[in-house]
């Protein structure tokens, strides 16, 4: 029995889209024909240092210090093994990263129009729309980089001292860009329509637990600002949130089964894809993708099912003085959201069934 892939040249065309979420889009090639990389990139990304050819993986743990010193050297190795050490070692850190803009940032003092350059690259890419509280890129020193507010430059703090949300998503997309450069030896960056900082290389990108340490607000923004300062970079990412979810392509979005569950992986149905994309954080959880439900704690949902059961009994003229006042009390304790409030009125109508 014989084994093989055979790989084409997509049009033009099929470059310009990327993808996020679980699902392979067979048309994508890391290589890009004459453009990037050199002929050696004809001989497939299995070659030890293939030039053309991008894909980098990284697993949930993606710090920016520490690490073994076994990990470390897997992860500076060439080729796939070196961008993919992270995802099978949770001792491997990306501080390679700041490592790389400290040796840029050398360079440029030196008078290397590339490296200004590839620091103007990175600190545009981090500046626009990726930091909280619209903090942005200040510069780049021998500590390392340094970030502050858009309204106050004059605060910069070095980004070791960040929090772990802050220091995770910078080592993430510092490496994804370290790794791009040194993979095709060039950067082939730039704006679009829009006038957004870009970067144009093509590749496969695998994250797994996007989510780890961001918050909310930060997994609500993740997808879509990887789609869109990576445009021909295909993210295949694996999550526990919603609104990580909530950033999957059409055909993007792979349910994969619980431990006790003998089913395969599946791509979610239409309709549970529109729910999932087009509704709220509290329409996914309640779906059968995450199976929870309620979105409530369970001090919380033995309360309001206090509730229900006393509203009926208020409603139905039957309840004594204690029981109203308890009803009273319960009521303004428990305010309710839209939401909750259709929870609790269909739980009310399921009990006079």
């Amino acid at each position: 029995m014989m084994l093989g892939l055979d790989w084409t040249l997509p049009n033009a065309d099929d470059l310009q889209h990327n993808t996020f979420g679980g699902a392979v889009q067979p048309s994508l090639s890391p290589y890009d024909g004459v453009k990037y990389g050199s002929p050696s990139a004809e001989r497939g990304p299995w070659s030890d240092n293939p030039q053309g050819w991008f894909c980098a993986a990284y697993g949930p743990f993606r710090r920016l210090m520490g690490g073994s010193g076994e990990a470390q050297r897997l992860m500076l190795s060439p080729g796939p093994a070196g961008r993919m050490a992270s995802l099978f070692h949770e001792d491997a850190s990306l501080a390679e990263g700041v490592s790389w803009l400290k040796e840029l940032r050398l360079r440029s003092l030196e008078g290397s129009e590339e490296a200004t350059q590839l620091l103007d690259t990175v600190k545009e890419l981090l500046s626009d729309g990726l930091l909280p509280n619209k903090y942005r890129a200040l510069r780049v020193s021998s500590e390392g980089l340094w970030v502050a507010p858009a309204d106050a430059p004059d605060r910069a703090y070095p980004l070791r001292e960040m929090s772990d949300g802050f220091r995770t998503v910078v080592a993430l997309v510092l490496d994804i860009v370290r790794q791009l450069q040194t993979a095709y030896g060039t950067l082939d960056s730039g704006t679009n329509s829009t006038g957004r900082p870009i970067v144009r290389m093509p590749g496969v990108v695998i994250i797994d637990e996007v989510d780890a340490h961001l918050h909310v607000t930060w997994q609500r923004a993740i997808g879509d600002w990887l789609k869109c300062h990576f445009p021909r970079i295909q993210f295949i990412v694996t999550s526990h949130s919603p609104y990580i979810c909530q950033a999957a392509d059409p055909g993007g979005l792979i349910r994969l089964p619980g431990p006790e569950e003998q089913r395969a992986p599946e791509v979610v149905a239409p309709d549970l894809y529109q729910r999932i994309v087009y509704g709220s954080g509290e329409d996914a959880v309640l779906s059968e993708l995450f199976g929870l439900e309620t979105p409530y704690s369970e001090h919380a949902d033995n309360l309001r099912k206090r509730l229900v059961h006393l509203e009926e009994k208020v409603f139905d003229e039957e309840a004594n003085a204690d029981e109203v006042a308890e009803y009273k009390d319960l009521a303004a304790k428990l305010s309710s959201s839209r939401t909750a409030r259709i929870y609790e009125m269909a739980a009310h109508l399921a009990g006079d069934e």
